[in-house]
């Protein structure tokens, strides 16, 4: 689903990814954790062809970035940051725009309505997003982010903001969409409690590159010794 080769990406005279090497599978959910500042947002840029690479390859299912741009960006479903919703617009309109301007089907405006149920976005529907508090405007990044449903998810913190229970649903919704099999989730965040039971896999960005990866196969034994912790396992693996 991802293919990362030798990535290099600068902000300005900052080296942010350096010689990053990355895959990710079908049927994944991954935690990708680091610090403050380490280039998770400059990663997830970078696959979705948003900042220019300085040398490196990157495909999305199979789509290399550099030739088939549109391709590899419309196979990549991306939560939008709440800061870039407009907001003279209804959260109503916003998402009938995201959807006209995709040329999406009719099924997947009811789809994307269904999610915004779920996560408790309904009773602000015809609200002016202006008007929205951050976690409701955070609802509306996701719900329009994964119109369409594109099979590799990028989630920046996507959980900030939320209220317990629509935190709660949509994580329910995350793990359910993972046992489908058939969608790569990829989850930015500083939530490590995710890691105690929901993440199938978790990698650390620092120093510009991936520096630990935990596969489902490690988790499962840190999670099996009564003394060890996922949390405290995954701290020193970022320090």
């Amino acid at each position: 689903m991802l293919e990362i080769e030798d990535l290099v990406v600068r902000r300005g005279d900052r080296l942010v990814l350096d010689r990053l090497h990355w895959r990710v599978e079908r049927g994944e959910w991954v935690g990708l954790i680091g610090a403050n500042g380490t280039g998770k947002s400059t990663l997830f840029a970078a696959i979705s062809g948003l900042v220019a690479l300085r040398s490196g390859r990157v495909r999305v299912c199979g789509q290399d970035l550099a030739t088939e741009l549109n391709r590899a960006r419309a196979s990549c479903a991306v939560a939008i940051a709440p800061e870039r919703l407009p907001d003279g617009l209804s959260v109503r309109q916003f998402i009938e725009l995201v959807h006209a301007s995709r040329a999406l089907p009719t099924a997947a405006l009811a789809q994307s309505l269904e999610l915004a149920e779920t996560l408790g976005l309904t009773p602000w529907i015809d609200a002016g997003i202006g008007a929205c508090s951050l976690g409701t405007r955070q609802k509306l990044g996701i719900v329009a982010g994964l119109a369409g449903r594109a099979p590799l998810w990028l989630l920046d913190e996507s959980l900030n903001g939320l209220d317990p229970v629509s935190a709660f649903a949509f994580k329910q919704f995350l793990a359910a969409q993972q046992r489908r099999g058939d969608t790569a989730i990829v989850l930015a965040t500083h939530g490590l409690e995710l890691a105690e039971r929901l993440l199938t896999r978790v990698c650390v960005l620092r120093d510009g590159r991936i520096s630990d990866d935990f596969t489902t196969a490690r988790l499962d034994a840190v999670r099996a010794d009564p003394t060890q912790s996922v949390e405290a396992t995954l701290v020193a693996a970022m320090r």
